[in-house]
């Protein structure tokens, strides 16, 4: 029997809203995700700002690095308008906002929305990122119903060693040769493969070692048989409806 996988909004459902922003969550939401994944970088304040460049150029009315930007100048910039004028207004959240949205929130099944946190800190570093974090975790429910994930393992790893209760994922977009090892380095509580990587011997692989596999971006069918086929315990979609529907075809085969 194929096993039926989680549904991640991928920067909320970004295929229908500026990603990032508190319109493109509420849709995943509504779209009937069990868990919604966003982007964290620090601000020059050391504000978690949820955006997935480094720099606010793409997606908002500003300029310049967040590295290099306060909290209060961020805030005020229009984060949707570049996406389509009806989305003008939306504002960038800082990690602590997406926390507060969530927390009493449910997917279909009347279980705790999934916060997938992504710390970004591989093209620019970010000195303690993980560290605060781990602070914005202290809550032990929101802590336990977190998954915190990184192409930079070192990351992950500080989170696992400062939050052992919050779930810990290895992204990686190449062949992890060293999959156990580096797992069992990072204290890894998962991998989340990119999906082209995703085959059902990697997925036993993980399974033996007892590890969860999620996989990123799947937004079309092919994708979606490939990794569901393979027995993935999530997928990130950037269109939740589609997967969720060809999840509902599947179930009544």
């Amino acid at each position: 029997m194929i096993r039926k996988p989680l549904l991640i909004g991928h920067r909320g459902a970004m295929g229908y809203a500026p990603e990032n922003t508190p319109a493109s969550f509420d849709l995943a939401w509504k779209l009937g995700v069990d868990a919604v994944e966003c982007d964290l970088h620090l601000s020059k304040d050391g504000e978690l700002v949820i955006m997935h460049d480094e720099s606010l150029d793409r997606t908002t009315s500003g300029t310049g690095f967040i590295r290099d930007t306060p909290w209060s100048r961020i805030r005020s910039l229009d984060a949707g308008s570049w996406f389509h004028r009806r989305f003008r207004g939306q504002r960038a959240w800082r990690l602590k906002d997406f926390l507060r949205w969530i927390r009493d929130k449910k997917n279909p099944e009347g279980r705790p929305l999934q916060p997938v946190l992504e710390i970004k800190n591989d093209k620019i570093r970010y000195p303690g990122i993980a560290d605060r974090v781990a602070e914005h975790l202290i809550d032990g429910d929101l802590s336990s119903r977190a998954w915190v994930i990184s192409f930079d393992h070192g990351s992950v790893k500080r989170v696992k060693i400062l939050q052992p209760k919050a779930r810990t994922g290895l992204l990686f977009d190449r062949p992890l040769p060293d999959l156990a090892s580096r797992a069992k380095a990072m204290k890894a509580d998962g991998i989340f493969p990119r999906w082209s990587l995703v085959t059902p011997a990697l997925v036993r692989k993980a399974r033996k070692l007892g590890l969860f596999v999620a996989t990123y971006t799947v937004n079309e069918g092919e994708q979606f048989n490939k990794v569901v086929g393979a027995g993935v315990d999530a997928l990130t979609t950037n269109f939740p409806d589609r997967m969720r529907s060809l999840l509902q075809e599947q179930s009544r085969r």
